[in-house]
């Protein structure tokens, strides 16, 4: 599993950054019990004998040792799933909520006069107001305006392009198009295992992959996010694969990651597997947020 990645100047981060990592943090720690509760699963299986080439190694008394160990673990996960709830309740209390639509105001010219006879004259017409010049960045790579809204960013949501697909290994993922507001993130089903990212921003991606091995193996593979070009984000660390037995079943790998912008330049991201065998990806979904 990857861990968030941290900006480089974590002391000068803002309100709205700092919330964000700490809800990528809580992603990453239900990552992580699922996991844990995986293991037990596991364990007992290994236990009855029920795993492929393995037989049942343990009497009356092991199985009601290890279950009872396996009970007490679960009682902890859940008093975990409670603390991570109420935390992720504070955090949303402290988001900014959407701001209000504008209400019209008054027009700046008064009404034209109405045809009254007598020697008033009507008053002069309103001046035009002239719009105000330009703004410009004097440093391409810097954020220009105020800070965009919530309700205005950019999110992108893909899925896998078929289910049961298979997946060579040093290919990009395809996806087809989910949902897509914004305009700080491009995808074009012509190239579909590509996402074209701003470098004035910065994103929180995650996936999550449900895949099947098309044959055991006892090397372990990973799951790139790749850029190019290199370096243009911060980096994110690879996600390792077990090649576990296929008649286990698919497995369900999750994951997820905060990219910050390093350099200028348009960044494209996609999806690489890095294995000695094919995978069958049953189900696959990513999203990609602004921040």
């Amino acid at each position: 599993m990857s861990m968030p990645s941290f900006p480089s100047n974590g002391a000068n981060m803002t309100r709205e950054e700092a919330l964000t990592m700490i809800i990528a943090s809580i992603a990453m720690e239900e990552a992580a019990l699922s996991h844990i509760l995986n293991a037990e699963g596991e364990k007992l299986q290994y236990i009855l004998g029920t795993l492929p080439g393995t037989k049942p190694c343990a009497g009356p008394r092991d199985v009601l040792a290890v279950n009872k160990s396996v009970t007490a673990l679960v009682e902890t996960v859940t008093q975990n799933q409670m603390l991570l709830k109420n935390k992720l309740d504070r955090v949303l209390e402290f988001c900014p909520p959407p701001p209000c639509p504008p209400t019209p105001g008054p027009s700046p010219c008064p009404p034209p006069c109405p045809p009254t006879p007598g020697p008033s004259p009507c008053p002069p017409p309103c001046r035009p107001i002239p719009d105000p010049p330009p703004s410009c960045c004097p440093d391409p790579c810097e954020r220009c305006g105020p800070e965009v809204p919530a309700c205005d960013r950019s999110v992108l949501q893909l899925t896998g392009r078929q289910e049961g697909m298979l997946w060579n290994p040093g290919c990009r993922l395809p996806w087809r198009l989910q949902s897509l507001r914004g305009e700080a993130l491009r995808w074009d089903d012509r190239t579909s295992t590509q996402i074209r990212l701003n470098p004035k921003k910065s994103y929180m991606v995650r996936y999550t992959l449900n895949i099947c091995a098309m044959s055991p193996e006892e090397e372990t593979g990973t799951i790139l996010l790749k850029q190019s070009p290199c370096g243009a984000f911060t980096d994110a660390l690879p996600l390792h694969v077990t090649m576990e037995h296929p008649a286990k079943g698919p497995q369900t790998l999750q994951y997820a990651t905060v990219l910050h912008p390093r350099m200028c330049g348009e960044c494209e991201l996609s999806l690489v597997l890095e294995t000695a065998k094919p995978l069958c990806v049953e189900r696959a979904v990513l999203d990609v947020m602004e921040l």
